[in-house]
């Protein structure tokens, strides 16, 4: 038997076959989901183009009005960013939550940002765009018909970080950077990605998953938010799961406990046995409408959703 010959044969099988899965899920990561599970439900008023880069592809953005809106109006403003570790995603995610959040009379943004598989791009390149959709909204205050003292901002996972970095207002590690003038007042966080130091002790009760995940945050260190915490950090609400396997939710509790330690008031709700990314519709209705409604609440709770202000 020539040994050698059904070495090469073996070896050359398992390289196709390696070569079409990584096809197939490269394929399969193309596909938007969430475009195709909402666009027909969920259209937005308008689909704009808000960032464009020389010799890069254009930022879109999905745009939701009140049926009622006026450009004089002041109506609230609430951006979220789409989850999925810097590397992929949609800008569709927060689709059902825009028109429900649309229909309570705010002005609700999605914005795009680079992301791995599209733009080769890493997460400083997505915390770049996060600060220019920064000085996008600070610029388009007047056109969009918004509070500049009503402006949320929110998003999930990758996207969670992405706000935060939004508040910040500035790049890692540049803390005198100049800061476009914008008050945000709130902010929305589910299953943010955020406290990448590697706590020893709470991963010893982590599953692989999580272990692996959390050693890939602390690798991240320098793109932690949770460094630049201080006491003007806006109220947070933070929605997130006791079984998530990318973000532990002793992370979460720490984050928590860290913005109380800086007078910020933080809101936490832990959903008992709910995974990464529980919230979406795609996933559960009864989830996607509890974090609705709690949304709700802590916005009321902070008159950010009442009836708009009209300049005569």
């Amino acid at each position: 038997m020539d040994f050698s010959a059904l070495f090469l044969t073996i070896a050359s099988v398992l390289l196709a076959t390696a070569l079409i899965g990584a096809l197939l899920i490269r394929r399969r990561l193309s596909i938007d989901h969430f475009q195709r599970a909402y666009q027909a439900s969920y259209p937005p008023t308008a689909i704009i183009q808000w960032l464009s880069r020389p010799n890069q592809r254009p930022l879109k953005a999905l745009i939701y009005k009140p049926t009622d809106w006026q450009p004089k109006d002041r109506r609230p403003l609430v951006a979220l960013f789409f989850g999925g570790g810097w590397r992929w995603g949609s800008l569709w995610q927060f689709a059902p939550m825009a028109a429900k959040l649309q229909a309570q009379g705010a002005v609700v943004i999605l914005p795009e940002y680079r992301i791995k598989s599209r733009d080769q791009t890493g997460i400083l390149e997505a915390i770049e765009d996060s600060l220019a959709f920064r000085d996008y909204l600070a610029a388009s205050i007047h056109t969009l018909g918004i509070d500049p003292e009503r402006i949320i901002l929110g998003g999930g996972s990758a996207g969670g970080h992405l706000a935060l970095w939004s508040t910040i207002g500035h790049l890692p590690q540049a803390p005198n950077a100049s800061k476009t003038p914008l008050d945000v007042a709130a902010l929305l966080l589910f299953n943010p990605a955020v406290n990448f130091s590697q706590d020893l002790k709470a991963a010893a009760d982590y599953s692989l998953r999580q272990k692996f995940a959390a050693r890939t945050l602390a690798k991240q260190m320098r793109f932690d938010p949770m460094a630049y915490l201080s006491h003007d950090h806006p109220d947070a609400l933070i929605l997130h799961g006791d079984a998530d396997q990318l973000i532990p939710v002793d992370k979460i509790l720490g984050y928590g406990a860290a913005l109380e330690s800086h007078g910020v008031n933080a809101q936490i709700k832990i959903y008992p046995g709910r995974g990464h990314a529980f919230f979406n519709l795609t996933r559960s209705q009864a989830d996607f409408i509890d974090t609705y409604q709690s949304t709700l609440a802590f916005l009321n709770e902070r008159n950010l959703l009442p009836t708009p202000k009209v300049v005569s």
